[in-house]
């Protein structure tokens, strides 16, 4: 994962942590028995220690390694990041988080590309600058991000705590430490090993055994159901099957994980929707594989949380959401530009499964290397050379011409192969929520021009009660409609009901209820019906009905970040060349069109232009259709 993408992922909406449950369940004496009869006698990580030359010289020929090598002579003569406290101190001052996570990246970056250089050439000449950085990521004063921290309770030194960076750091550590520990020396691989103790392994176990402290209490995300449970503890495990030489110890860790991730794939619907957008399904279930593959190599198949149903539906979610090849509506909190991770590539070929059009398995490239987490990379590089290299993906499936999540209320569908949209209901209390229920978007050619505008960048306010102050995160940047001038509402309540969802060779129909996403007292009924047409003349139509108790304004909405024209009454092209659209708007009742930019701030600096479709005057009932057509 990149540097960008990691640093928009890195913070939690501390809003919806959940509530420790009453009781804590504990592993069984006979499962711990199981698992500690399972492990290796002795503390293992992926790769191999840097004196294995048979097996760096495979790697070496599976990965750029003589740019790699280069790039890290060039950062010999880049000075180290200086993170000062003031630097952590900003964001509890000011609400800036960027500045100290782009330098705290950059050192741990540094780190994991001294060791790839040194283990592939095995010179010592990358030993000093290595050593260097791992010991100033031990003089941190935490490792907790400063957005996670906003009491100054781990920075003060009051508690420890393990959050997402925690996680992250132990296992890039424990992997450098599994490579280098003869050229690192006894005396500061003894304090590694001290400090993954007290800041990764302790803290953990104790929340395990049920200790009551403030180290514990903070650590909420053990059982709640979003990516921090999966990135937690596939740091935390990961660094204790790498690094504790206790085997005993090693089992209760895997024990109290395996407890644990059931309820981070119950964050997804029971038909596989990730509603935290492919960027958090990379992150969160990208490291959910990741632990489950080193848990099912760790004990010869005795723990695999992979294994389930459910957990394979879930792995299958980018297929679903794909539009078109490479195009994915950004619902949530999702980069438009987000692709899904490569790992779902290979994970649908290791398990039999034919590779999805569109996804490639990983070729590593130098700034991979460099940016990714040192143990996501080493998974990459050294599970083929395990596996005498990836077996030979099946043919294709035939592409679908829709894909139907009936527990999420989502689709994606093709009316042509280079014309496809997605809709979805749902209801406003998602992971990552947007006040969205609706909303749709219309894809041509390489990209969607009619758009859900996806993620702003994340400030203090991204994740307060002020969140739904943001008109890209509010329902007024979306495709859906105001209603007697009224936005959606945020909670589980304010949602979407289906009324009839039929799927045919030549017709799609999704017909979402959106009365209920509202709380507008003269609003009697709201229904959008979605219809995906193919054949020679391929089209999407979007018709509202709506009906008031007493006259009430209305108006629909399209968002694009592409330039529009209008061509006569009713009637717009949105979008250029090959990827334009017609539009034709008709209403019962007189409109007009209101074009507004949207200025949050975005990934980018995109800034998407809201189309509203307004009725003139009050009505109690009326109509409004949309049909959208390949220019």
């Amino acid at each position: 994962m990149h540097l960008f993408a990691l640093l928009t992922l890195l913070l939690v909406p501390l809003a919806t942590m959940p509530a420790e449950p009453a009781a804590r369940s504990a592993p069984s004496p006979a499962r711990l028995r199981e698992i500690e009869a399972a492990l290796p006698a002795h503390p293992q990580g992926w790769g191999a220690p840097a004196a294995d030359r048979a097996t760096w010289k495979r790697a070496a020929t599976t990965i750029p390694a003589r740019e790699l090598v280069q790039a890290a002579a060039d950062a010999l003569r880049e000075p180290s990041p200086v993170i000062l406290d003031e630097l952590y101190l900003r964001y509890s001052r000011d609400g800036n988080r960027v500045e100290f996570q782009q330098a705290n990246l950059r050192r741990l970056h540094r780190m994991s590309l001294f060791a790839w250089a040194e283990a592939l050439e095995a010179r010592g000449r990358f030993v000093a600058a290595l050593r260097e950085e791992i010991t100033a990521i031990l003089n941190e004063r935490t490792w907790v991000l400063p957005a996670h921290d906003p009491k100054l309770n781990n920075f003060e030194e009051r508690w420890t705590e393990v959050d997402l960076m925690v996680a992250m750091k132990g296992w890039s550590l424990a992997t450098v430490v599994g490579w280098h520990a003869e050229a690192l020396g006894p005396e500061l691989v003894a304090r590694i090993d001290a400090e993954l103790r007290r800041r990764v392994i302790a803290p953990f176990m104790a929340r395990t055994r049920g200790e009551a402290s403030a180290d514990t209490d903070g650590m909420w995300w053990d059982r709640t159901d979003n990516n921090w449970n999966s990135v937690c503890h596939a740091g935390v495990v990961g660094t204790a099957l790498a690094r504790l030489e206790s085997r005993a110890e090693r089992a209760a860790v895997v024990a109290a994980a395996e407890l644990n991730l059931p309820y981070y794939l119950g964050g997804f619907t029971p038909d596989g929707y990730c509603s935290e957008g492919i960027g958090y399904w990379n992150y969160g279930f990208g490291h959910f594989t990741m632990l489950s593959e080193t848990l099912r190599r760790a004990t010869g198949n005795v723990v695999r949380p992979l294994a389930s149903d459910h957990a394979l539906r879930v792995a299958a979610y980018p297929w679903g959401l794909q539009i078109l090849p490479g195009v994915f509506p950004a619902f949530a909190d999702m980069n438009p530009a987000e692709r899904p991770s490569t790992w779902f590539g290979a994970l649908a070929v290791m398990q039999g499964h034919p590779q999805p059009l569109g996804m490639k398995q990983w070729n590593l490239s130098v700034n991979d290397l460099r940016t990714q987490m040192i143990y996501e990379s080493a998974m990459k590089v050294f599970l083929p050379l395990l596996t005498e290299g990836l077996p030979a993906a099946p043919a294709p499936q035939v592409r679908r011409a829709h894909y139907w999540f009936p527990d999420a209320q989502v689709y994606t569908g093709r009316a042509a192969p280079d014309f496809g949209a997605a809709i979805k209901g749902g209801h406003n209390q998602e992971h990552h929520n947007h006040n969205d229920v609706g909303s749709f978007v219309v894809a041509r050619g390489e990209r969607a021009v009619l758009v859900d505008p996806g993620l702003e960048i994340y400030t203090q306010r991204t994740f307060s009660d002020r969140r739904y102050d943001s008109r890209v995160l509010n329902s007024y940047g979306h495709s859906v409609p105001v209603v007697a001038g009224e936005l959606q509402r945020t909670g589980r309540e304010f949602a979407s009901k289906v009324l009839a969802a039929t799927f045919s060779e030549t017709e799609d129909v999704v017909v979402l209820d959106l009365t209920g996403a509202y709380a507008v007292p003269a609003l009697k009924s709201l229904v959008r019906t979605f219809t995906l047409r193919r054949g020679a003349k391929p089209e999407i139509v979007i018709f509202d009905a709506v009906e008031f108790a007493t006259p009430s304004t209305f108006e629909g909405a399209l968002i694009t970040f592409e330039q529009h024209r209008e061509r006569g009454p009713g009637r717009l092209q949105v979008g250029s060349g090959d990827a334009a659209l017609r539009v034709l708007v008709e209403s019962t009742a007189p409109w007009q069109l209101r074009a507004e930019t949207l200025t949050e701030d975005l990934p980018g600096g995109r800034k998407p232009t809201r189309l509203g479709l307004a009725l003139k005057e009050p009505v109690t009932r009326a109509t409004l259709t949309v049909t959208i057509r390949p220019n």
